[in-house]
């Protein structure tokens, strides 16, 4: 396996089955186009700074952060106004799996400093070693920062929050009437369907169509308070086909049909 993209110097590297470890350097104010990698990718700044782009995000990196990218996830760097050097991993999601027994994270994921950092730092000094221990402490550590990964929590560690998302929300919001497609908010927010689908679902915990419906309903549920509003016009109002498909959807949310939760409500 080689890195994908990458400008800078390739001071040494060693790999063992599944894992492939490279320390890099980087002159200052470089930039690396936007690249994936073919194995999942990851990078610890061991000295430098530089600024990443990826999934429509923007972040930092300092000496001891980490960023984990899974399998042909794209990013670019920006490398800060002195010398990058780094440790990168590279790291076969099939081979790690049947000989190790161990699963890779399935999103991007990016922390500062801490145990895993300390890992790291021992792995680097294990790569720099030529004696025969070396490739099973490399393997070692390496599952230990893969179960660090796995085991740390939600709100210990950064999951990076594509600042998009919010504007996936908004347009929903603004638009959960008319027709949208997939493709129009795709375009509208400069990321991929799918990208956004998968994003939308882990933040919001629903499908951006679970979503659009649940507004519909809501809206709806406002609606229902007119008693002189017939249930069909609520229904074109908040965007359903027809009369069925509205009650259908209302029920799936509420529970009960827009008839009885109209009937259900205070008079007045």
């Amino acid at each position: 396996m080689t890195i994908t993209g990458v400008q800078g110097h390739i001071v040494r590297s060693r790999c063992e089955p599944g894992i492939v470890c490279h320390e890099v350097c980087y002159d200052a104010g470089g930039t690396l186009a936007a690249h994936g990698h073919a194995p999942a990718f990851l990078a610890f700044a061991m000295n430098g700074r530089y600024r990443e782009t990826t999934c429509g995000a923007e972040f930092d990196c300092l000496p001891r952060s980490i960023v984990f990218h899974p399998a042909g996830e794209e990013h670019a760097v920006a490398i800060g106004d002195a010398p990058l050097r780094c440790l990168a991993l590279e790291l076969d999601a099939r081979e790690i799996a049947c000989r190790y027994g161990a699963t890779l994270p399935s999103a991007l994921l990016r922390t500062d400093g801490g145990p895993m950092a300390a890992i790291l730092m021992n792995l680097y000094g294990e790569m720099r070693h030529a004696d025969p221990c070396a490739s099973l402490a490399i393997q070692g550590l390496v599952l230990q920062l893969l179960a660090a990964l796995s085991r740390t929590n939600p709100g210990e560690r950064e999951r990076v929050r594509e600042p998009w998302i919010d504007r996936v929300a908004e347009i929903l919001r603004d638009g959960f009437r008319s027709h949208l497609t997939l493709e129009e908010i795709a375009a509208e927010v400069g990321a991929s369907p799918a990208r956004i689908s998968a994003v939308f679902r882990r933040v919001y915990h629903r499908s951006i169509a679970e979503e659009q419906r649940r507004l519909r309903v809501e809206f709806a549920r406002e609606r229902l308070r007119d008693a002189a509003a017939s249930l069909a016009d609520i229904a074109l109002e908040a965007g359903f086909s027809d009369q069925p498909h509205f009650c259908r959807a209302f029920k799936e949310v509420t529970g009960m049909t827009p008839a009885r939760y109209r009937s259900a409500l205070p008079a007045g």
